[in-house]
């Protein structure tokens, strides 16, 4: 079997659960890691086999035994397994009855926004939280005729919701290419094909190809959005929205801090199973 066809399952209980899960999810990002699923004991987190960091993931476990107990399994999946495990666990996620997020197999909603997101490999349901609420906060924002760029777009479901709340124009890109080729196929499946632009690379990467925009979504991870603030700010428009998730509810003031030096104004935040959505917007003042 080619190393590209399987997935390393690593599973990790810690005691205490935090911070060293929060920890696990940050540094295992680096090494391969792309998809985590939390669990109440600590976490389950898959990588790709051809992108996996070995000796980084020993470097990562040691420093997790510094400050928790740590006890690891791992093994290797087939994708095909992978994506069959997955979808039987898979529940649509309902946004007040006002948005569903479903996969193909589900029934549609009698009501309400209806997005169809298959459940594949850029996805985890440890993501549930902050997907969640960042959709709630598309449903408070005036998007009709606005320009939206979803940052590390995944599965392209914030992009997806925001065409059909009646954004326009939107941009989504990842720099993982399952999640640019998800992302895809997931506007096809939304009948959004050539509706939302979906572009392969970083904020970095394609600076050159990015406008600004009115709207930005960005449910990445702390560490990542703390190293790309700047770029972020840099792509929203004057008197914009930029909205923020994928980190904890504790981790609501090194955001704000990291974004004020970024001279985006803090609005409002949320919680969700301790996971925490923030909105920020670019004014004059903050100039």
């Amino acid at each position: 079997m080619e190393k590209s066809d399987r997935f390393l399952r690593l599973e990790l209980q810690l005691e205490p659960v935090l911070p060293a899960r929060e920890v696990a999810i940050a540094y295992l990002n680096g090494c391969g890691f792309s998809m985590f699923e939390e669990q109440p004991t600590g976490l389950v987190a898959f990588a790709r086999e051809s992108e996996w960091d070995e000796q980084g993931t020993q470097t990562v476990l040691a420093e997790l035994r510094t400050m928790a107990d740590v006890h690891m399994s791992s093994a290797f999946v087939e994708s095909e397994n992978w994506n069959a495990q997955w979808e039987a666990q898979y529940e649509p996620i309902d946004v007040e009855g006002r948005i569903m997020m479903r996969a193909p197999f589900h029934p549609a909603p009698k009501s309400g926004l209806d997005i169809i997101i298959q459940p594949e490999m850029s996805f985890g349901t440890g993501h549930h939280p902050t997907t969640w609420q960042m959709m709630r906060c598309l449903l408070d924002l005036d998007l009709e005729g606005k320009s939206v760029v979803d940052i590390g777009c995944g599965t392209g479901a914030l992009a997806i919701a925001a065409r059909k709340l009646g954004a326009a124009p939107v941009v989504a890109f990842d720099f993982d290419e399952w999640s640019y080729q998800n992302t895809l196929t997931n506007c096809e499946r939304n009948e959004l094909e050539g509706d939302i632009n979906v572009l392969f690379g970083t904020v970095e990467s394609l600076a050159d190809k990015l406008g600004t925009y009115d709207v930005v979504l960005a449910n990445i991870n702390l560490n990542v959005l703390k190293a790309e603030m700047h770029a972020y700010a840099k792509h929203l428009a004057e008197d914009g929205i930029i909205a923020f998730s994928g980190f904890y509810t504790a981790d609501v003031p090194a955001l704000r801090a990291a974004a004020e030096q970024a001279n985006l104004n803090y609005i409002s935040d949320t919680s969700r199973e301790d996971w925490a959505c923030a909105l920020f917007v670019k004014t004059t003042h903050s100039a």
